[in-house]
């Protein structure tokens, strides 16, 4: 009793009521998914006059409501899940009209009132727990659903694009969206250091950074991307054409979040040149793993020579051949390798090997007499720097990896 009167009363007109909290809503909650008309706004109204009854039967007898009374509720959470409505506006409709609701029961209080009001409030408290909870858990449970049906369709669609089925048929069946063309990522994830800890399954510790790679890919994607993904790493496609820069960001992220080492290799295609484009993406991949190349993102533009020489022939064997001249000095292509590397720096060389400047000279002088191609001269370096590749290639067996691979 408030004031003389049953503490429920304000509540009673529940249409007025409804309109009042509703309005309040729609104004400083979700005022794009409430306007006058939207389909969700009768959703919200018919919740609120639900969640009115549920307050004044508990003001009226001191009982919380059963299990049973709030399934209503956690099926409404369920819908707007479906919607696509947000969890935060969800819960701070909750939140909001359950505050609202008592402001219009406490305004009556008088002095006399303190115990009931004290009995209520508590009453109210366990309320609002009971609501959240459930339509909470409606709303999560249901989100589950939802993922694991696109999760689904996302799997049927990725494997129809890479076999070059009809994807369109495909993304029409499921309810997703085909682009016009896609970035086609091949995704190589180092072991995360605790898999090496005796202490700790590796398997689970694989499967915990499989899981964080795959939720940083839905935050940064927006869900709009498509993944087919193992422990050591897979496929993504990303909807449109995605420039290196971009992709270096998206890579760098999900290191950050795996803790673990991830290089990528990127190849754009149309829908028909997919499968072709995640093919020449993971030999780009194989290339950067044979090659020693440092972890980052490759695209063809980074390894076209590198590339090229995969491709086995006379020309491959004639590259390989013309360090031959140098077996019998080792030092000699160490130091070319590393002069290379060092952007062709004399000092930076030298310091690398712990040698002399003049000796860097020496040495690459000495390149230049046993095999006819001077390394300080652009064509000569060019001739040796693919020899260099051509012959690292030869010695991996990297016909036998690529097809394999094919």
């Amino acid at each position: 009793m408030v004031d003389g009167k049953p503490a429920s009363v304000p509540l009673r007109d529940l249409p007025a009521v409804a309109r009042k909290l509703v309005a309040h809503f729609a104004d400083n909650v979700a005022p794009c998914s409430l306007r006058p008309g939207e389909s969700l706004r009768g959703d919200v109204t018919e919740v609120t006059v639900r969640c009115l009854r549920i307050a004044i039967h508990l003001l009226d007898s001191g009982e919380l409501p059963s299990d049973a009374d709030l399934a209503d509720l956690r099926s409404s959470a369920a819908q707007w899940a479906r919607a696509g409505f947000r969890l935060e506006y969800m819960l701070r409709i909750y939140h909001e009209g359950i505050r609202l609701g008592w402001e219009l029961v406490s305004d009556r209080a008088r002095e006399g009132d303190v115990m009931s009001v004290a009995d209520a409030s508590r009453l109210w408290m366990a309320l609002l727990e009971r609501v959240t909870v459930t339509a909470t858990t409606g709303f999560v449970s249901e989100l589950e659903v939802i993922r694991r049906e696109r999760d689904v369709a996302a799997q049927e669609l990725i494997a129809a694009l890479l076999s070059g089925q009809d994807a369109a048929s495909v993304a029409r069946r499921s309810g997703l969206e085909l682009a016009d063309g896609y970035t086609v990522l091949a995704v190589s994830l180092a072991r995360h250091p605790d898999e090496r800890n005796p202490h700790v399954r590796p398997e689970v510790v694989a499967r915990r950074t499989l899981r964080r790679v795959e939720v940083e890919l839905e935050a940064i994607c927006d869900g709009k991307h498509l993944a087919l993904l193992g422990p050591e790493g897979g496929t993504v496609l990303l909807a449109g054409a995605s420039t290196s820069p971009v992709v270096d960001d998206l890579r760098r992220r999900i290191e950050t979040v795996a803790g673990v080492s991830v290089t990528v290799a990127l190849v754009h295609a149309s829908v028909p040149e997919v499968p072709a484009a995640a093919k020449q993406a993971h030999e780009l991949l194989d290339l950067v793993r044979l090659l020693g190349r440092p972890v980052g993102t490759y695209g063809m533009h980074d390894l076209a020579l590198e590339y090229q020489l995969t491709r086995p022939g006379p020309a491959r064997q004639y590259l390989a051949r013309v360090l031959d001249p140098l077996d019998d000095s080792p030092e000699l292509v160490e130091t070319l390798e590393t002069h290379i590397s060092h952007d062709l720096s004399r000092q930076l060389t030298a310091r690398t090997l712990h040698v002399h400047a003049n000796t860097v000279d020496y040495r690459l002088k000495r390149v230049s007499q046993l095999t006819g191609f001077d390394p300080t001269r652009p064509s000569g370096l060019r001739q040796l720097q693919a020899a260099l590749i051509a012959r690292r290639l030869e010695g991996l067996g990297a016909d036998r990896e690529f097809l394999a691979a094919q």
